[in-house]
């Protein structure tokens, strides 16, 4: 049996990965914790093959705690199950073996436990470029919060037509009309997955609602969208490399 150790500071999110993982029969949850600390001490007496660990944890930051698992005389297999994509690239620098996003599916659990077992049978930790790929794939935003007016809405990012940075605002166009993003664009646009392409210092596009490219002055170009207002976006210089790439002309 391979031993799995939970280290999560909300309950019901190790009740639902423990719930997930022993579905798999070749899996025992040997330990939960609530924090660092305490993960760190039933990793020394439980031996676990693999754990999987929150990194916004109530008393130690996960990534560290990460560490100092790894530096344990008989070191864990290290998956990282947290709601927040901003860590990956420390979290694979540490050889992790995956990086699952909350909410879970039963399918990417499984998808994890799968890659657990190979490694241990093969006695070898996974590339990092390899790691990379496979997160640049599976990365999404299921939800993205802005504001309309003194309501704070949630919505799905294929509702938003175009976002555009204007002055120190961040406003999306959607079809409930514009929105205003707590953010900066950099942000959504790490937030967002790959159907957006930001084509502008101040403009993200949705890529399914590109109607049209428009040549324009000097060897520059424009987007028409296709919104009610046919909205016309224009291409920065220094993104038309990536906007050609993607839209093929």
């Amino acid at each position: 049996m391979i031993k799995a150790l939970i280290v999560d500071d909300e309950e019901p999110a190790r009740q639902e990965l423990r719930y997930y993982i022993e579905r798999d029969a070749n899996f025992t949850v040997c330990g939960e914790a609530a924090g660092g600390s305490e993960a760190l001490e039933l990793a020394s007496c439980l031996q676990p093959d693999v754990v999987f660990l929150d990194i916004e944890l109530w008393d130690l930051d996960g990534v560290e705690v990460a560490r100092l698992l790894l530096k344990q005389p008989r070191p864990p297999l290290i998956i990282f199950a947290t709601a927040y994509d901003a860590y990956a690239i420390e979290a694979f620098e540490l050889n992790a073996v995956d990086y699952l996003l909350k909410p879970f599916t039963a399918e990417r659990v499984a998808t994890t436990l799968a890659r657990v077992r190979q490694l241990l049978q093969q006695h070898e930790t996974p590339p990092l470029a390899s790691l990379l790929r496979h997160l640049a794939t599976t990365r999404k935003t299921t939800k993205v919060a802005a504001w309309k007016e003194d309501r704070l809405l949630v919505i799905d990012p294929g509702e938003i037509i175009y976002a555009e940075a204007r002055g120190h605002q961040v406003l999306l166009k959607t079809n409930q009309g514009a929105l205003r993003f707590p953010g900066t664009l950099q942000e959504l646009e790490d937030k967002l997955d790959r159907g957006f392409l930001r084509v502008h210092r101040s403009f993200i596009v949705n890529l399914d609602l590109v109607r049209e490219v428009v040549p324009y002055f000097h060897g520059t170009y424009h987007l028409l969208l296709k919104d009610q207002e046919k909205t016309e976006i224009p291409v920065g210089r220094t993104y038309l490399k990536d906007v050609r790439a993607i839209l093929g002309f």
